[in-house]
């Protein structure tokens, strides 16, 4: 079984770090520096020459790219569209590789197949970033939040930045603060009814919070390490890359809720879930109050980011639809 993939904007290097012996294509790179640390960490570089991608050379092939943006005619997301139509577009028509793997890291939770033709032909299937629990997706569509825009991806931040267990668990000497810093915006694109009001509900719930404002990155973690609470706001798609920063790092995650799908049964605690401002103070004065409740939701969180956020297990996810 011979993987290739192919990320189109060289945007997420996760599916490297799962499946170390597929060959790694980008149609465009953003300069090396952008990931030279990772590059090395994994002791791989990019494959800039796309012309030996054929189902003779692989059996199963790989795309990283947000698909919504094959009909978006958006300045911004030009090159994106270009490069799946002069150049991912082309290798697909023109081969029958056993299986094609889209992974979708567009931020809305529109159905793929909308921008992708000819799936039941070409055996089509998708793993989705923002897989939506309101959304009635085909068959052919998985939920995978695992896959992002970022120079460390969400894999690699699962591998090489979770904190061990003694630590995660130890949360006597963290300071009893809910941290968050990042944008504050309000998203309204009512073509694909998404509303997004950071700014309203940060103004109600904001003199709970530390906001110590941009911080180089090893401050950053060592601030979220060392914070009691975490807070977690929705953004334009879920999850966000503040999730998985939350995640694994030992801070317990305050959320407010949303419709994504994760890849697995088990749930985060409903005491750490709010709805709106009067929920999340509510929440918050109970797991403030209540040091029981409080390690039973961290040791909840912590298990389940041991179960499923490994290489082990995301490899084995994918593997299970490659029949």
């Amino acid at each position: 079984m011979k993987i290739c993939i192919i990320d189109n904007k060289n945007e997420d290097i996760g599916l490297k770090i799962l499946f170390p012996e597929a060959d790694y294509y980008v149609c465009d790179e953003h300069s090396n520096e952008y990931r030279k640390d990772s590059y090395n960490h994994y002791k791989f570089t990019p494959i800039l020459n796309l012309e030996n991608i054929n189902d003779k050379n692989y059996d199963i092939l790989f795309v990283v790219m947000p698909l919504r943006h094959i009909i978006n005619d958006e300045i911004v997301v030009r090159d994106i569209r270009t490069n799946y139509e002069t150049k991912i577009k082309i290798i697909i028509d023109n081969n029958s590789f056993k299986h094609i793997f889209f992974f979708d890291n567009e931020d809305y939770d529109v159905d793929p197949n909308l921008y992708v033709k000819n799936t039941l032909e070409k055996n089509i299937l998708f793993f989705k970033r923002n897989y939506d629990k309101k959304t009635i997706y085909p068959n052919n569509v998985k939920p995978f939040p695992f896959i992002m825009i970022g120079t460390k991806c969400i894999i690699e931040r699962c591998d090489r930045f979770i904190v061990p267990k003694d630590i995660y668990l130890n949360y006597t000497n963290r300071s009893n603060r809910v941290f968050f810093t990042g944008g504050l915006y309000c998203h309204d694109d009512k073509k694909f009814n998404v509303y997004v009001d950071r700014i309203g509900l940060y103004k109600k719930i904001g003199h709970t919070i530390f906001n110590p404002g941009y911080l180089p990155l090893l401050e950053f973690q060592d601030v979220l390490r060392n914070s009691k609470f975490s807070l977690d706001l929705p953004g334009a798609g879920n999850p966000n890359m503040r999730t998985f920063e939350i995640l694994v790092s030992g801070s317990l995650m305050l959320q407010q809720k949303n419709d994504m799908v994760w890849p697995f049964e088990e749930i985060f605690s409903e005491e750490c879930l709010f709805t709106d401002e009067n929920d999340y103070l509510i929440k918050l004065r109970n797991l403030i109050s209540n040091n029981e409740l409080y390690n039973k939701c961290l040791l909840n969180q912590y298990n389940i980011v041991n179960k499923y956020f490994n290489k082990e297990w995301l490899r084995n996810y994918i593997l299970q639809f490659i029949t």
